[in-house]
């Protein structure tokens, strides 16, 4: 079963060309990378929320929820940087800072998902440049953040009613709980991708090189001033990370 991220909703996110938002992505994720200080990284996050909120209309709730499944990886990113790195304080703050940028890529794939149609997503790809056969590959690699999502969600149910209980016992029994849910998710994957494949050779997947599209798409006004804003904020980051050193902590002296 494909699980859909798409919500219809009548905002300036959903209407804008894919192309401006498949690069507002890059940027994002980007600008995540260039700084490692928490001052910086949580406005950047809560200017990312904020920005689904306010320019997709979609709920504070809406999107938190769908980080659900990466706070264990969170969590475990945050006791393992103290222990790792002295002093503790900074190792602490440093796991902050890469948790902050593990849910902000989350974030923006899931605004992304939300806000784009499938076939959108293919041709924005493709009049990007890539061949369709990778941008499909690479489409299809988002469309399994919420199949995944859904199949996880569906087997810990299960096993909840099994009664196993995952929230239950220290780090290291969490861990092992984990693993009833790992080998069914896996399986399950299996089997989806395989059903895939046979879904593309039953549509002649790859049979003729040239390909014509039913519905096409096509940059307006607000969609180069997008763009516009976009670069010139991406230019001010930069500028700050790299000619006034701001937002970043030297890990390795």
């Amino acid at each position: 079963m494909i699980y859909q991220f798409y919500v219809e909703r009548d905002s300036l996110l959903h209407s804008l060309d894919p192309r401006v938002k498949i690069i507002g992505m890059l940027i994002g994720i980007t600008s995540l990378m260039l700084f490692n200080d928490p001052k910086v990284l949580i406005p950047l996050f809560l200017l990312i929320l904020l920005s689904g909120r306010l320019l997709g209309r979609l709920g504070i709730g809406e999107q938190l929820r769908l980080l659900k499944p990466l706070l264990f990886i969170v969590a475990l990113t945050v006791v393992i940087w103290p222990l790792v790195y002295k002093p503790r304080l900074t190792g602490l703050l440093l796991g902050v800072s890469f948790s902050l940028r593990l849910l902000g890529f989350g974030l923006i794939t899931f605004q992304l998902l939300m806000t784009t149609r499938q076939r959108e997503l293919i041709l924005g790809f493709v009049r990007l440049g890539l061949p369709y056969e990778l941008g499909l590959t690479l489409t299809i690699a988002l469309r399994y953040i919420p199949t995944l999502y859904g199949i996880a969600s569906t087997i810990m149910d299960a096993q909840r009613s099994r009664g196993l209980e995952l929230d239950r016992g220290n780090l290291l029994e969490r861990i092992r709980k984990t693993v009833p849910i790992l080998i069914p998710l896996i399986v399950a994957s299996l089997k989806t991708a395989h059903e895939l494949s046979i879904a593309l050779e039953s549509r002649a997947f790859g049979a003729s090189r040239s390909r014509t599209f039913y519905r096409d798409i096509s940059m307006k006004g607000r969609d180069y001033l997008a763009l516009g804003i976009l670069l010139v904020c991406f230019a001010s980051l930069l500028y700050l990370r790299f000619a006034l050193g701001f937002g970043h902590v030297v890990i390795y002296r």
